[in-house]
């Protein structure tokens, strides 16, 4: 099962991958504001199950497993974000401060709820 801390970085190496075509160490660590040694124990407990992969001194890489349980977490941060901006009226910054929290703590039913509010305001 993955901690809410291990969700972060599937999130931030997708959001590396997507920007600059792969997830240094050094760059993951600067995006979540954590040393390198943090990095490396988190990507290796990503690797260890199934999530991620990484040849040596090379940039990581998901798994097809990890990549769609990434692309679910980032998905969540955006809605819950943007449900937060846009329908609550939060400033963006504390919008995505608090979408990053949430994001790992909201059950299902919450969510369904959070996207179906969209979905209306949208129409």
């Amino acid at each position: 099962m993955l901690t809410s801390t291990l969700e972060d970085y599937l999130e931030a190496i997708i959001i590396l991958t997507k920007k600059n075509k792969k997830a240094r160490i050094k760059d993951i660590g600067q995006h979540l504001k954590v040393k390198n040694p943090s990095v490396v124990s988190a990507v290796s407990t990503l690797i260890e199950n199934g999530y991620a992969r990484q040849k040596r001194y090379s940039h990581v890489e998901l798994t097809q497993k990890g990549r769609i349980a990434a692309e679910q977490i980032h998905q969540k941060h955006k809605t819950i974000a943007k449900f937060l901006k846009d329908i609550l009226k939060i400033d963006e910054h504390t919008a995505k401060k608090d979408a990053c929290k949430i994001e790992h703590i909201i059950s299902p039913q919450t969510y369904k709820k959070i996207l179906l509010a969209l979905e209306e305001t949208e129409r």
